[in-house]
């Protein structure tokens, strides 16, 4: 698995992806059956390769029924069933799957198979089962390709109201016998995740994860994203949509969300506040130190510098290479515990920003200071309790 900063794909992500590593931005793609089509996804996925990037595709078999005209088009679409039909499936129609997988892999050239799985819930041991059967299923086609098997483990809310169901989804994920982990952790519903406990979690989670030896994928990180090379993942997924900076089991469930905003303004994501701030109202309102502190630039915010119009798709793309350009930069160094603290770093200066907006009386409406102090928090609780699996992780490096 290639270290560094990944594009989610979701809602027309194929462009921006294209121009993002056309900017030496990124390290590889996540395609989204979801959102784009098979033949899209063919033609895009050379594209990305001539242009260095590694290619993944996410089966997206959380809510394994749910399916859209872009999901029927692939051929592992007939196996788009219930977890109990799932569960039934017959040794030649799972050879079939096998096929029908490695026909997928075939054409899009990937460099590793993410296995088809079902969101891990407390108590659910149909799940476990149906997950380690559609691994196996994933690891006959990638051990035939040459190529490396990488288990999904996402944990449902369920999973991690506490650490007992957390450690027991954990265990039965991480027996099997992957090559990586592509990981996605469910919170409560809002914008950012922002409680503590949650938080503190997901990073327990993933550390626990990278402690096998394996590369661990953080899938749907969004911002969030700052934290995840300090609990020891490889690679940190990263999409332009709102709906990808959370896993959103909902995207699967017949919802049209993309993200949202019909005619809202742009939103430019600040690297100095770890957040967003409405451009331009919000940004003309700082004062001219602040405003300069504020605005760090990418290639693709060229306009908010010279106070010109921006457009919303300019700011996503923005909102990408900034966040790729961060996490790009603490991935070169291979300690987490480094990048833990690297984070840190961020965050604390991330704090006194918002401190120093808050006290001129101007409140964002992003509430976009919302979260950085309890990821502050969970970063320096990971960094003290986790002495053990820091120390395990050096070794392995």
């Amino acid at each position: 698995m290639r270290r560094g900063p990944w594009h989610q794909f979701g809602d027309r992500s194929q462009k921006l992806a294209q121009e993002l590593l056309q900017h030496g931005i990124g390290v590889g793609v996540i395609f989204s059956p979801r959102d784009l089509s098979f033949e899209s996804a063919c033609r895009y996925a050379g594209i990305y390769r001539d242009l260095g990037a590694e290619v993944l595709i996410d089966q997206q078999f959380y809510v394994p029924n749910f399916t859209n005209p872009k999901l029927e088009s692939y051929p592992v679409s007939d196996y788009r069933l219930t977890v109990s039909d799932l569960r039934r499936l017959g040794d030649r129609e799972a050879a079939d799957l096998a096929g029908r997988l490695e026909l997928v892999q075939k054409r899009l050239a990937t460099n590793a198979i993410i296995s088809p799985a079902v969101a891990y819930e407390a108590g659910r041991d149909d799940i476990v089962n149906l997950n380690a059967r559609l691994f196996r299923v994933a690891k006959t086609v990638g051990d035939n390709l040459g190529i490396p098997t990488y288990s999904t483990v996402v944990l449902g809310q369920s999973t991690n109201t506490s650490a007992t169901t957390l450690d027991a989804a954990l265990s039965q994920a991480t027996a099997l016998d992957a090559d990586g982990w592509y990981y996605a952790f469910e919170f409560s519903p809002e914008r950012i995740p922002s409680d503590f406990g949650a938080v503190l979690r997901c990073c327990q989670a993933g550390l626990i994860l990278a402690c096998t030896g394996k590369p661990v994928l953080h899938a749907y990180a969004g911002p969030m994203s700052l934290l995840s090379l300090g609990f020891g993942a490889t690679g940190v997924a990263i999409g332009h949509s709102q709906n990808l900076w959370r896993f959103m089991r909902e995207r699967w469930g017949g919802t049209s969300d993309q993200g949202g905003g019909g005619e809202a303004p742009p939103r430019f994501f600040s690297i100095a506040l770890w957040g967003t701030i409405i451009y331009p109202d919000e940004i003309v309102r700082l004062p001219t130190d602040l405003r300069a502190a504020v605005l760090t630039t990418t290639e693709f915010a060229g306009s908010v510098s010279s106070g010109l119009t921006w457009s919303r798709w300019d700011a996503n793309k923005h909102f990408v290479a900034a966040i790729c350009g961060t996490v790009d930069s603490i991935s070169r160094n291979i300690d987490p515990r480094t990048c833990a603290r690297l984070a840190d770093e961020v965050l604390r200066r991330a704090l006194n920003l918002h401190g120093q907006i808050a006290a001129t009386g101007l409140t964002l409406r992003d509430g976009t200071n919302t979260y950085q102090y309890n990821w502050l928090q969970a970063i320096q609780r990971l960094l003290e309790e986790s002495e053990a699996g820091y120390n395990y992780l050096s070794i392995l490096d």
